[in-house]
């Protein structure tokens, strides 16, 4: 260690070594010799491995917050090997194989046969196990649950090197102790924490059975508890996860052809019936991406201890674990996640003609054979086609619309404008004086006549036309007291003509709400941006509108909002 002590302060006094990795690491930041506090760098020992030792350090600057990294000090790579773990380093550290496997990479300077990479924080999954086992409170049950999702992680990351060196090179040993993985499932940031001592092998019958014994069966032996029969789906899942879910199914379907390779895997009976029955389901209800799969676990985790929540907390809590597991960033790739999460959760009791119906859809929308307008137009006709429960017809709005809150009334209506069948949801509010108003499309021709009348009346001259569509803010009595109209004007973007709310009902926030509904609405359906003309400019800045070079008006984000 004294050795170690030498070397790392001769390569910072005499090199630019913690300059450059703070620059590279912070995006940008340069700092002074001057700027850094006296006594102001710390260097402690990180962690030991056969080939380097590693060290953190810290920086405290004056004005410029604090800095990590690591060093790593060689102990018998030759020239040759340290700059294939560097390039390796480099190599895992971008996102050539579909995720970053370690820290960013620094610098080499070979002469202090030293160089440094992005620090990283976390236990390895091995020692974060075994903390929690200290603590007092009963660990086993959520390192229990928690395990699946070590396995899909480690699986997914170990793969995901093989791949990066283009299926040629394994990690020798892929234990828990060498990975850091969060230990919330709706987490992301696993981390290998060395890459070195590697072995050539193109086979995934290799990589299996080392992920085997030494993540798996080596962990399990250690901690019996954590043991599953089911845990070869998590591995499966991790592949799938790594390749995509086209070229993931093929690679596992290869695996399946294959029976003999399996029978060289411990377990071999065990993996076979797993990998068939894994298969199977995805073939049947395609694959559960990661963070949905762990939020529909974690919804009935929490059921199962409150089983009799009111409709209104099970939409609150499937509300919170949409937005902690950020699911609708998945909605690109897999366009069912939000039907997929409800079936299987406040769904899973329904009726079966309910359950077929929704899995339809999710077959439907998972093939890319239906529209969002198709998908919200079925959710809406259930209603129509069976008999539901008050709580069902409750979800079925919540899951249709998404901009609903648990606590709004909400309705869906099925009604014909034109002859056309349409879906249509009103939804209450309540103006600034605490008096009920309800917004939805209008049901008839002389809806749409009583709102265009509206405009003349305010002495706004509009011209509807056959591909406006509307919204109306309905007084507690009935009546129309507000309301706007827009069409659709490319594939992402709509475009608002104009708003009007009756004299007697203004400063009541009722514009807001209808402004704010159309929002919600148009992002129910993927609608990007909505554009207005430059009339009233101060009314729309407060929404979010702005001035862009492509637009003639004003343009709403809505991607960001």
């Amino acid at each position: 260690l004294a050795d170690d002590k030498n070397k790392i302060e001769k390569a910072i006094i005499e090199t630019s070594i913690l300059r450059e990795a703070i620059f590279l690491f912070s995006k940008g930041i340069i700092i002074q010799l001057n700027n850094i506090l006296p006594s102001g760098i710390w260097i402690s020992h990180f962690r030991d491995f056969d080939h380097k030792t590693t060290y953190r350090v810290t920086v405290q600057t004056r004005f410029q917050g604090s800095f990590e990294f690591v060093i790593d000090i060689n102990k018998k790579l030759t020239y040759e090997e340290i700059r294939e773990e560097v390039n390796w380093q480099i190599l895992a550290g971008s996102k050539v194989s579909g995720q970053i496997l370690a820290g960013d990479f620094g610098g080499l300077w070979d002469e202090y046969n030293v160089w440094s990479h992005e620090y990283f924080a976390g236990d390895s999954v091995y020692k974060l196990i075994k903390r929690s086992m200290k603590k007092k409170d009963d660990q086993e049950t959520r390192l229990y649950h928690l395990w699946p999702f070590f396995v899909w992680n480690a699986a997914t990351a170990y793969y995901n090197f093989w791949k990066l060196t283009g299926y040629k090179m394994l990690i020798e040993k892929p234990s828990c102790q060498n990975i850091i993985i969060p230990s919330h499932d709706y987490q992301t940031g696993t981390r290998l924490l060395s890459i070195s001592n590697r072995i050539e092998s193109n086979s995934i019958y290799v990589l299996l059975q080392k992920l085997n014994e030494f993540f798996i069966k080596a962990t399990e032996r250690e901690f019996p508890f954590l043991k599953r029969e089911s845990i070869w789906n998590y591995v499966f899942s991790g592949i799938i996860n790594a390749e995509g879910a086209e070229k993931g199914v093929q690679v596992l379907s290869e695996l399946q052809k294959e029976k003999l390779k399996l029978y060289e895997l411990e377990n071999s009976t065990i993996v076979e019936d797993c990998l068939n029955e894994f298969l199977a389901n995805v073939e049947t209800n395609g694959f559960l991406p990661k963070r949905l799969y762990f939020a529909i676990k974690r919804f009935h985790r929490w059921f199962a201890l409150n089983n009799d929540a009111a409709s209104n907390a099970q939409a609150e809590m499937l509300h919170e674990l949409y937005e902690t597991y950020r699911l609708s960033e998945l909605e690109v790739h897999f366009p069912a996640t939000r039907t997929r999460f409800f079936y299987e959760t406040v769904f899973q009791k329904s009726s079966k003609n309910l359950r077929n119906i929704l899995k339809e859809i999710i077959a439907e929308q998972r093939r890319g054979e239906i529209t969002n307008e198709d998908a919200l137009s079925k959710f809406s006709n259930i209603k129509n086609e069976l008999e539901i429960s008050g709580d069902e017809e409750y979800f079925i709005s919540r899951l249709t619309f998404p901009h609903l809150k648990p606590a709004d009334f909400a309705e869906l209506i099925y009604s014909k404008t034109e002859g056309a069948p349409s879906v249509n949801l009103v939804v209450q509010y309540q103006d600034y004086d605490g008096t009920p108003f309800s917004i939805r499309k209008p049901v008839s021709p002389k809806e749409i006549s009583r709102l265009h009348q509206l405009f003349i009346e305010e002495n706004l001259m509009v011209t509807f036309k056959g591909d406006h569509q509307f919204l109306v803010a309905i007084s507690d009595r009935g009546y129309i007291i507000g309301g706007l109209f827009y069409f659709r004007s490319s594939e992402d973007s709509v475009h608002m003509d104009k708003i009007v709310v009756s004299e007697r009902y203004r400063r009541l926030g009722i514009s807001d709400k209808l402004m704010n509904e159309l929002f919600n609405r148009l992002m129910a359906e993927k609608i990007g941006f909505v554009t207005t003309g430059f009339f009233r400019p101060e009314y729309f800045y407060k929404f979010g509108f702005k001035i862009e070079k492509k637009y003639t008006g004003l343009v709403k984000d809505l991607k960001k909002s």
